[in-house]
């Protein structure tokens, strides 16, 4: 019996030893590797963690570099830009002397001789501006070239319309409806068609200031391709860009008026979709309150002003401006009563219109609506939405003809600077006040493909010239991460002597036109470079940034990753003791049965 407990305790002395030497193991495997984790088995949740901060402070590391380089190709181009500046002041001066009355012709053309190397040395500056194969500043067309459109007809007017589509209009429509109604054009061509007096297309001055007209059935979406946008031009003078038009209904907002029908017309089913809708919905984009301040004191009261022929059964339309103001108030008391649910308003309607373009009515949008957030209800004065339950269109215009004069004369501010659009601070309190110069963002820069979901058919008699953003010299991307998004874009301009406007310059003949045209040349260069330095500043900061971030996932790693030296020397002291004192019993055990056996024998 002596025998066997002395080799149950033999048995268990080895296995303490085999657990501390494995324990060991461990130990001296992250004190000689300085790592805590060195495989999925120390620790697998950590690994993971690890190896996702790992990828982000690598990607960090290569956007530093990529920032660097982009700033080491901004100091390149900005070295060439200031020998060309130095080249033109020396032109101007050079003018400014020609154009003294005591120089001879023979001096004038001395000094035009200079000129001619000057001009040289700026189109070798912007020839041999390169940073790794790419050049910097030798495009041929101006940095400022006016807005890319060329006019083969004399009408300034046409022209200023042009450029208004092309530098905001039409651009900044499309992103407010995508942004505020969740709906987007579907690829299809939009043909523009500016109409002159005379032209079917056009009423005259006071009328229709401008319309989409679509080829659409009974029911669904119009036909594709027969979207066309008409401007009546007789209402869009004078042009007075950025905006156009007068105060307070600028030609801007008309036009974001008329791309939510066009909008609307590809995404819904614009077939079956009544009048007061489209036409509500078109003017809540922008804003009405200017409108229906006007004819709420033509109807006299609220109640005149919202009950119009629309809200019966079936809706009818007349085309009243009354009308037209009724119906923004009645979309934006949908809207309202939906955000009282806990929705987002009438975009919640416009994106149910659009997942079924084809068969989705008002009706159903409505009481999908209801439905997704618990019911929708109607105004009750000094009490907000809280009155009846509506469920379909029918159920909403009643209620709308019978509360909306109290939600009128409650809710909608008529005598601030904000148009009511559903971007501004009337409909949504945390949005900035939009008044009716900013109810259509201008300008935006020149693009002569402004509609990312439209194919434009641009009006006949202009030719509408690539955007520098057209242009694959234009611009450089420099990758800041591991997005498209992530990533900031140089813009490259021209700057040799055709971009710059310099060629040709003669200081013999007429040395106050190179005066001109020297400030000019300047003036580009100056719009250059503080598009430079503005880029250059931005990626400076972009590097400071990433290096905090780089710095505290490292930080973060390392807590993971990194053995505690501390921890682990006191762990290895322990478990020396320990091996040391199991082989001590594992020695006295393997003894015990020789004693046994010797007093045995």
């Amino acid at each position: 019996m002596q025998i066997i407990n002395t080799n149950i305790a033999a048995l268990r002395a080895q296995r303490h030893l085999n657990s501390v030497e494995t324990e060991m193991s461990t130990v001296f495997r992250r004190l000689s590797s300085g790592l805590r984790i060195n495989s999925a088995a120390d620790d697998a949740a950590g690994l993971a963690i690890s190896t996702r901060m790992e990828a982000r402070i690598r990607e960090s590391t290569v956007a530093i570099r990529n920032a660097n380089d982009g700033i080491s190709l901004i100091q390149t181009a900005e070295g060439g830009l200031e020998t060309i500046t130095d080249n033109i002041q020396r032109i101007r001066v050079l003018a400014l002397q020609a154009a003294n009355g005591t120089n001879s012709d023979f001096e004038r053309e001395a000094m035009q001789i200079e000129v001619d190397y000057l001009l040289e040395g700026i189109n070798f500056a912007a020839k041999h501006s390169r940073y790794n194969g790419i050049n910097l500043l030798n495009d041929s067309s101006s940095p400022l070239e006016d807005n890319g459109i060329v006019s083969l007809q004399d009408d300034e007017t046409k022209t200023a319309v042009m450029i208004g589509l092309t530098t905001g209009w039409l651009e900044s429509s499309e992103n407010l409806i995508e942004e505020f109604y969740g709906l987007t054009g579907d690829g299809q061509t939009l043909g523009i068609f500016l109409a002159d007096t005379g032209d079917p297309e056009s009423d005259g001055p006071g009328g229709t200031a401008a319309y989409v007209q679509t080829l659409v059935g009974a029911s669904g979406p119009a036909v594709n391709g027969s979207v066309e946008l008409y401007i009546d031009m007789e209402d869009f003078r004078p042009a007075n860009l950025p905006n156009g038009g007068t105060e307070p209904f600028y030609n801007d907002r008309i036009i974001a008026h008329e791309m939510v029908h066009a909008v609307m017309a590809v995404s819904t089913n614009w077939g079956e979709l009544n009048t007061w809708f489209k036409e509500g919905a078109a003017e809540f984009i922008h804003g009405a309150d200017e409108r229906i301040a006007i004819d709420l004191a033509a109807a006299g009261s609220s109640s005149a002003l919202v009950s119009q022929g629309f809200t019966g059964a079936p809706a009818a339309w007349g085309g009243t401006s009354a009308e037209y103001s009724s119906s923004t108030i009645a979309v934006r008391y949908l809207h309202d009563a939906i955000v009282a649910a806990g929705g987002e308003g009438i975009k919640d309607i416009m994106e149910e219109l659009a997942l079924d373009p084809n068969n989705t009515t008002l009706d159903d949008a409505i009481a999908q609506v209801s439905t997704d957030l618990g019911g929708l209800r109607g105004y009750v004065s000094g009490a907000g939405f809280t009155g009846t339950l509506f469920t379909d269109e029918a159920t909403f215009l009643t209620d709308y003809d019978t509360n909306g004069d109290d939600f009128l004369d409650e809710q909608i501010q008529l005598v601030d600077p904000d148009t009511g659009s559903i971007q501004g601070s009337n409909v949504n309190p945390a949005n900035p006040s939009i008044n009716q110069e900013d109810a259509v963002e201008d300008p935006i820069d020149y693009n002569s493909d402004p509609l990312e979901h439209w194919q434009e058919i641009w009006p006949s008699g202009f030719t509408v010239k690539a955007s520098r953003n057209d242009n694959s010299f234009s611009s450089v991307y420099i990758q800041l991460g591991a997005t498209a998004s992530d990533r900031l874009e140089i813009n490259l301009y021209g700057a040799n002597t055709s971009a710059l406007g310099l060629d040709g310059v003669d200081i013999s003949e007429d040395p106050l036109d190179a005066i001109e045209r020297s400030d000019e040349a300047l003036e580009l260069v100056s719009f250059i470079r503080a598009n430079l330095g503005a880029a250059q500043n931005r990626l400076e900061s972009t590097i400071n940034n990433l290096a905090i971030q780089k710095e505290n996932l490292v930080s973060a790693q390392s807590r993971i990753m990194d053995t505690d030296y501390a921890a682990e020397t006191a762990r290895l002291a322990r478990l020396t003791v320990l091996q040391q004192a199991g082989f001590s019993v594992l020695a006295q055990a393997n003894s015990r049965p020789q004693q046994v056996l010797q007093l045995l024998g």
